[in-house]
């Protein structure tokens, strides 16, 4: 046996080395695949409730469009798709079926939830820019009536000229300056008539807008697209499905 041993150490060796290889591998792949079934139900168990949370989001036949404009996206990542490879053989076609459906119905509702948010910002955008427009008006109309050398005409060309489309800082302060150039070259230019006149309008101007003067736009699509998604998902089985139970079976393990 020692002459044995002696004869092939490098051979048995190798065998070692090989066999602790295939070990190592072994439990690198389990482990991966627990700490995939872990990502799944965790994410499972959070698209259910959020499923349940954007349901009342309509009220009335209407959608809340303050809940869904606060509303985060219902996943970040699809963990199912990206390790299902891990349990297609060892999971039922029904629950990997019921799954894959789950997943196509979350992406469907939060395709909605995006479209609806992009339109609520892009509203927002021209809502800001229409009143950035209408102040630039209030400022030629101000200044026309606040001194006499330069007319009405020539302050409108002037703005509209120097006034960006967008609303930022920077274009009021560029408004600001202007002000100061033509107080500068008009010395009969009334600075408080300016500001009183400016200042009331503007505020009324805000008021009307924010009392809801401009009405936002909701495509009825929208709600028609998530309330059948969410019909169709309410006769979903997920958690009482075999591959939901092999799922979480795998996540509660050890090693």
């Amino acid at each position: 046996m020692i002459k044995f041993l002696a004869d092939n150490w490098v051979n048995i060796l190798l065998v070692l080395v090989g066999t602790s290889a295939l070990v190592i591998y072994k439990l690198q792949e389990r482990r991966k695949k627990i700490d995939a079934a872990s990502l799944i139900i965790l994410q499972i168990d959070e698209m259910q409730e959020r499923l349940r949370e954007i349901s009342t989001y309509i009220v009335d036949e209407q959608l809340n469009a303050t809940a869904f404009y606060e509303s985060l996206p219902l996943m970040e990542e699809n963990y199912w798709g990206k390790y299902k490879h891990y349990f297609v053989r060892s999971m039922d076609a029904t629950s990997y079926a019921s799954l894959n459906q789950l997943y196509n119905y979350v992406s469907g509702i939060q395709e909605q939830q995006l479209l609806m948010k992009n339109l609520q910002k892009n509203s927002f955008i021209l809502t800001q820019t229409l009143l950035m427009n209408m102040e630039a008006q209030l400022i030629g109309v101000g200044l026309g009536n606040s001194y006499g050398s330069v007319s009405p005409a020539q302050i409108a060309s002037t703005m509209e000229n120097m006034i960006p489309p967008n609303v930022t800082e920077e274009d009021r302060n560029n408004l600001q300056m202007i002000v100061k150039q033509i107080i500068e070259h008009n010395p009969n230019f009334d600075d408080n008539q300016f500001w009183n006149m400016y200042r009331q309008q503007d505020e009324r101007l805000k008021g009307i807008i924010n009392n809801g003067a401009l009405s936002p736009y909701i495509p009825v699509q929208i709600k028609i697209s998530l309330d059948k998604i969410l019909r169709e998902y309410s006769m979903l089985e997920i958690t009482g499905t075999d591959g939901y139970q092999l799922l979480k079976k795998m996540s509660q393990k050890k090693f």
